[in-house]
């Protein structure tokens, strides 16, 4: 009965994964005081904003209520021309602007920065990445470690903030997590920490943003719930009889500022019972903690 329940709330949703961002209805109603232009996308909201990791999860949907007020936006491309082309429709024509740049050359990174009021970091990753490398005999190619842990949550986040002070950019947002622990088991969850740390030294007026897990429309948590109880015979797998608690939250709170504040977002305890049911009506609560 259950499951059934499960499937019966969830393939109402699945059609939303594929949904544009041009039919979601704005939630401004008002223009910033030093804002010209007509409002929305075709303004000049008289700032400018630096993001890195825009092509993640996360990233688009900065991206996408950036543009929806007419911030003339950095985009940081470590891809191709078209690596991230989806982000384009999301600016008016002229208020956004890709630059590319490695994440190990300080002279390409302040490129992106440039002349922006503020800086957005939003890069991260869940697992170390790898890539082949050449090798003296049979096969005559290897596989190596390309970005650690270490380097994606601590060094690159320090650069970022390191960077904003030499060029003395107004403010900065980091976004970690909320498991980020000096004493953490997980290496992942004590580079987060170690990162936030390394951002706090180079710039200490940044402002540190810990979500739980993320939710939205290609996130990993409902998406494959979803996918769980459309196609697997079995179900969906539910952590200790699906009693085991979980905190999503949505992946718009990133778009908060508030300077030198850290910024933890806790939502309601949920089983995952209840969250395989319809994830629509999770919410929030942020709490501000000085």
């Amino acid at each position: 009965m259950m499951l059934a329940t499960i499937r019966k709330g969830i393939s109402q949703n699945t059609r939303l994964t594929t949904r544009s961002f041009s039919n979601a209805v704005s939630g401004y109603t008002e223009k910033r005081p030093d804002a010209a232009g007509p409002g929305g996308r075709s303004s000049n909201a008289g700032i400018k904003v630096a993001v890195f990791g825009a092509g993640g999860f996360l990233g688009r949907y900065v991206c996408s209520n950036l543009g929806e007020v007419g911030v003339m936006t950095y985009i940081g491309n470590r891809g191709d021309g078209d690596a991230y082309r989806h982000l384009r429709p999301m600016f008016d024509l002229g208020r956004s602007r890709q630059v590319f740049y490695s994440s190990r050359d300080r002279d390409s990174i302040a490129e992106v920065i440039a002349d922006a009021d503020l800086v957005i970091n939003l890069i991260g990753k869940a697992h170390e990445t790898t890539t082949f490398d050449d090798k003296e005999g049979f096969p005559y190619i290897t596989v190596k470690k390309n970005f650690s842990f270490e380097e994606v949550n601590v060094d690159i986040p320090r650069t970022i903030a390191e960077i904003c002070t030499e060029m003395q950019v107004d403010h900065l947002i980091h976004v970690s997590s909320l498991a980020a622990k000096p004493d953490a088991t997980s290496k992942w969850a004590k580079t987060k920490f170690d990162g936030e740390q390394a951002v706090k030294e180079a710039y200490p007026w940044a402002t540190v943003i810990r979500p739980t897990q993320l939710f939205g429309y290609e996130d990993t948590l409902t998406n494959w719930l979803a996918t769980m109880a459309a196609n697997s015979p079995l179900g969906v797998p539910l952590v200790d009889g699906g009693h085991a608690l979980t905190q999503p939250v949505s992946q718009l709170i990133t778009v908060l500022c508030a300077s030198g504040k850290l910024v933890n977002c806790r939502p309601i305890l949920y089983e995952y019972t209840f969250v395989s049911v319809d994830y629509k009506i999770l919410f929030i609560s942020v709490y501000i903690i000085p």
